[in-house]
């Protein structure tokens, strides 16, 4: 696309990310809804566990799968299909917890189901922006998804405890549906075009679709680069969700108020670097920025790794999040504008593929490190491993230069 005005005056832009940020929203109400009805039921941390490997699994054995499709049809009606599929799924789960019939088993179903969903919903999203704004506006159109997505993580949580405490968790996961259902129908009244693929349907092509976006991505050494950082990355920040707790209680004597603020540093960072991003139209040097985002990370967890005072502790998580928030916008803008369009479904779903399958490796091994190190030692290491491989980004020829 050319250049164009105000991106608030796009209005394809602006179905599109209205729609999708209130369904963010919504997603934060389901998980807690769904977490607090799994503790309730099983007081088990380990059933979360298995309930976050259910959704990872998606992500390994159809994400290939799922960029070759959303590469060969309608974006836009892919949105729109996983937008209603995912609020028929969250729809069906809450209907069946208000009756007294949600199962374990089925909580796992719909986990992995909704996970499927997603995976070919994110991906077609980051890929159809492009073809919404014009290139002098990639950076801050991502920045407002970020900004949308931080401010759900933080007012999503506490809405959702007022919400499940009054009107239980069936009744709080029925809204979320609702929000899919808007999302999905904002989109029915948003045009932008699709490319695609022009090879023939068949599993054949589709195989050979795949394999060309393997290709195309181990060919591009930056992107490669990319794809693999950021799966360490959040390997070592997925556990973070058991050690802020530990935290909290064990080293900053905080109790439960204090694992609450140091949760809520992490998003309000993540909305300071979002509104950063967004008042800049372009970065000269997005590579650069994120090998000195992941540095940044890194050092900020080995600093909360030593403190031992909550505000000093907040304010590292704060930094962790805000350099979270810009190395994942920088991040975006890359692929989106050193791949093809017709091929972004399938570099989208190769990084998410990446990234979630690490994820619940990291979370089951936590639990036997912290039985072995204390936490500030494990957050330490992490830092340690993040910050050292932000640097390594220095060695990847053109990294510095993208």
């Amino acid at each position: 696309m050319g250049r164009s005005g105000s991106i608030w005056r796009n209005r394809n832009f602006i179905l599109v990310w209205g729609g999708q940020s209130v369904s963010l929203f919504g997603s934060q109400l389901t998980y807690i809804a769904l977490l607090w009805w799994v503790l309730e039921k099983t007081g088990s941390a380990a059933v979360l566990a298995n309930v976050a490997i259910a959704t990872a699994l998606p992500s390994v054995f159809i994400g290939p799968i799922a960029g070759a499709v959303i590469d060969r049809i309608d974006r836009r009606r892919v949105m729109i299909g996983m937008n209603l599929a995912n609020g028929l799924i969250i729809g069906t789960a809450a209907t069946l917890l208000v009756l007294g019939r949600l199962e374990l088993w089925e909580v796992y179903l719909f986990s992995l189901l909704r996970a499927t969903a997603t995976l070919f919903h994110q991906p077609a999203l980051q890929a159809s922006i492009p073809n919404l704004v014009p290139a002098d506006q990639l950076t801050r159109a991502n920045s407002l998804y970020q900004i949308a997505a931080s401010s759900a993580g933080i007012a999503g949580p506490a809405i959702g405890g007022v919400l499940v405490g009054f009107c239980g968790s069936g009744a709080t996961m029925w809204i979320d549906a609702a929000t899919f259902l808007l999302a999905g129908v904002s989109l029915l009244f948003a045009s932008f075009p699709s490319p695609h693929s022009a090879l023939p349907a068949g599993i054949r092509p589709m195989i050979a679709d795949i394999g060309e976006g393997i290709r195309f991505i181990f060919r591009r050494h930056t992107l490669l680069y990319i794809i693999f950082l950021f799966g360490v990355v959040n390997f070592f920040l997925a556990p973070m969700n058991v050690l802020l707790p530990v935290m909290a209680k064990d080293v900053l004597h905080a109790g439960a108020k204090g694992f609450g603020l140091l949760a809520t540093a992490i998003s309000v960072g993540m909305l300071v670097g979002g509104l950063l991003t967004a008042s800049v139209k372009r970065v000269s040097r997005p590579g650069l920025g994120i090998i000195w985002g992941v540095v940044t990370i890194g050092g900020a967890l080995l600093l909360f790794s030593l403190s031992r005072h909550m505000i000093l502790s907040m304010g590292t998580l704060v930094i962790v999040g805000a350099a979270a928030a810009l190395t994942n916008v920088l991040s975006v803008v890359i692929f989106q504008t050193h791949a093809p369009n017709e091929m972004q479904g399938r570099v989208f779903a190769a990084d998410q593929a990446v990234s979630s399958s690490l994820e619940p490796i990291a979370l089951a091994t936590i639990g036997g490190l912290l039985t072995l190190f204390t936490a500030p030692l494990l957050i330490l290491a992490g830092g340690v491993a993040v910050g050292i491989a932000g640097l390594s980004g220095y060695f990847i020829p053109g990294m510095r230069k993208l």
